[in-house]
């Protein structure tokens, strides 16, 4: 996919709203003390300075996303994180590319985690975000992943049309692959077997405050289910 569409894409997408606008982390629980982590679509900074405060000093965030304001505002939002954490100094950076283009910030090979939530199914082209992940992922790095994925038993074109309808509403619920075809791009992109941390109902109206309901599109048969999943580069 060409740079014109790329951008064309993700101009099109909604700034606010949808599943992307909660945060919702779920994290590992192991230690990520020391850890080189990427945030992909950390859209104001939140989940970095939560990642920033686990890694520790000697570790390292960065976060990435495509909306050069959002950027501009997790920017500024450093010191006030930092005052609250109690951090010596910044163990963060945060740079404007599109998934798709991750190599164009981060170096190859340089990341222990790459961190995705929730925000896969309105990439332009999820496949090629997740190869550039893998890309990114120092050998034996995890894929951190919060995603959406969805169950019908309605015909295939009316569920293509549900996806395409959603992704221009900026609904990463209803824009959600099937768990099978999920599998299949992490397998694709190069990954080893994913391990299954979290799964529970997600509705397609939720928004980012409890009771604040998204736009969706009508007549879907389809239901949700939000998984966290750990997916290894091998070594």
């Amino acid at each position: 996919m060409a740079d014109d569409a790329l951008r064309r894409h993700y101009d099109g997408l909604p700034r606010e709203g949808g599943f992307p606008a909660r945060c919702h982390m779920e994290l590992p629980r192991r230690t990520l003390s020391g850890a080189r982590v990427v945030n992909v679509g950390c859209r104001r900074g939140k989940g970095c300075y939560k990642l920033s405060e686990l890694v520790g000093p000697t570790g390292r965030v960065t976060g990435i996303d495509w909306r050069p304001p959002l950027i501009d505002e997790a920017r500024a939002g450093v010191s006030a994180a930092l005052e609250r954490s109690r951090m010596p100094r910044s163990n963060m950076t945060f740079a404007v590319a599109y998934p798709e283009q991750l190599r164009s910030a981060v170096a190859p090979e340089s990341a222990d985690y790459v961190y995705l939530n929730s925000s896969l199914a309105l990439f332009a082209d999820p496949l090629r975000a997740l190869r550039e992940c893998w890309a990114v992922l120092a050998p034996a790095g995890t894929l951190l992943l919060e995603c959406a994925v969805a169950e019908s038993e309605g015909p295939s074109a009316a569920r293509a049309l549900t996806v395409e309808a959603a992704r221009h509403l900026g609904n990463a619920v209803q824009a959600a692959p099937s768990r099978a075809q999920l599998m299949g791009w992490l397998a694709e992109a190069g990954f080893m077997a994913p391990v299954l941390r979290e799964e529970h109902e997600v509705a397609a109206d939720r928004g980012s405050v409890f009771d604040h309901r998204v736009p969706t599109v009508p007549g879907d048969d389809a239901t949700y289910r939000l998984v966290a999943l750990e997916a290894r580069k091998p070594r």
